[in-house]
């Protein structure tokens, strides 16, 4: 209760009564230090907007039309920055705990409340597999408990989890010619790593420690408002510190995130909440590098009280969640494009997933690869 306040009061944006002189004078500073270093072409109006105007980020995209989003630096009481689609004029913001990429800026209508109780009239099982987590009693209990729970299942802890994810998506991307920790890892390129459907940040912590010092942009994505403030508020107080990844709004089946631009993303427990499933794993196939990495574990039939005679069963009614088969799972990845797929039972009813995304300019030895990474067949009967 006394580390926290201290740190928010260091990173909010917000004025205090003695702060007004010095924010000015350091905005001032800034302006005349931009107008002066400006060509001398430009008018100081010129000179102004040009400092304050946007800058194309190479990551963040419109969910919608999938146009690069230009971030645009304001000052009101503070400094902000929005993102905005110049083509549509759509603009998304960013609150004191994260950038939402979901829906753009508008104001509260009656028409959106009607257009949101009639899609989940439409998709009941929506209630259960989104609003639950979007409830901050979930985000509270999480870590308390619920998380926990996830072993009767078959889940490894999340120290297991993220070893396992560490070696299999994080170290690959590290300079195996440098045993220093420092090394940049992907030239001067900077590596983009996302913990997607992060929850309260149980993984995009031990992550974060783990792309200490490396040229790495971490991003962790949750739709779950609550979810991503408790993210923040743990980073806050367990890490005792005032830098954070980037917390992102975003819906798994539109990815805010340009084609191509991630190098790893982690998953955890996470893929029984999604109810357009399928969408979702094409837009993680769509985000990934070339032999970019996705790391997933999700709950298999049997798991919350369900049975596995359901068979082949979309969706598991008891539960209002859905769960798997590893047969089905491993249909689904190869569908959504990922060519290298590993998918294993670990312990009851947990499913860990391994993909990795081959194009095919990339696989010009892929048989070989797919050899290396798949269980090798049983040797044929001699005659």
């Amino acid at each position: 209760r006394r580390v926290v306040p201290s740190l928010r009061r260091r990173k909010s944006s917000h004025l205090s009564d003695d702060e007004p002189p010095l924010m000015m004078l350091a905005v001032f500073f800034l302006a005349t230090t931009a107008v002066a270093l400006a060509p001398l072409t430009l008018s100081p109006k010129e000179q102004l907007r040009d400092f304050f105007g946007g800058t194309v980020d190479s990551v963040f995209v419109d969910p919608q039309t999938k146009e690069a989003l230009v971030a645009t630096p304001r000052f009101v009481t503070g400094f902000s920055t929005t993102y905005s689609n110049p083509t549509t004029g759509a603009t998304y913001a960013r609150n004191d705990a994260y950038l939402d990429l979901v829906s753009p800026r508008t104001a509260p209508s009656l028409e959106r409340l009607r257009d949101d109780l009639l899609k989940y009239a439409a998709r009941p099982t929506d209630v259960v597999q989104v609003q639950t987590f979007r409830s901050p009693i979930t985000a509270f209990l999480y870590e308390r408990g619920w998380r926990d729970s996830f072993t009767r299942n078959g889940f490894p802890g999340p120290d297991e989890e993220f070893a396992e994810f560490r070696t299999f998506s994080l170290e690959p991307l590290f300079d195996d010619d440098d045993d220093d920790d420092d090394q940049r890892t992907t030239g001067k390129e900077e590596g983009v790593v996302l913990d997607l459907s992060c929850g309260t940040g149980l993984f995009a912590r031990r992550i974060f420690k783990a792309l200490d010092d490396k040229n790495f942009r971490l991003i962790a994505a949750d739709y779950s408002e609550a979810m991503l403030r408790e993210t923040k508020r743990r980073f806050l107080l367990e890490e005792e510190t005032t830098t954070l990844p980037e917390l992102v709004r975003a819906d798994v089946a539109a990815l805010p995130f340009a084609d191509a631009s991630i190098d790893a993303v982690h998953c955890g427990a996470a893929l029984h909440c999604y109810p357009r499933l399928e969408e979702g794993l094409g837009e993680v196939h769509r985000v990934l590098k070339d032999d970019g990495t996705f790391f997933a574990t999700t709950f298999l039939t049997g798991a919350l009280g369900t049975s596995a005679a359901s068979g082949g069963l979309p969706f598991r009614r008891s539960s209002g969640f859905r769960l798997f088969s590893v047969d089905e799972l491993t249909t689904l990845m190869r569908d959504a494009g990922f060519q290298q797929v590993d998918v294993r039972k670990e312990g009851s009813f947990c499913a860990v997933i391994k993909c990795t995304k081959k194009t095919p300019s990339s696989s010009s030895s892929e048989e070989e690869e797919n050899e290396a990474f798949a269980p090798q067949p049983a040797s044929p009967k001699e005659d």
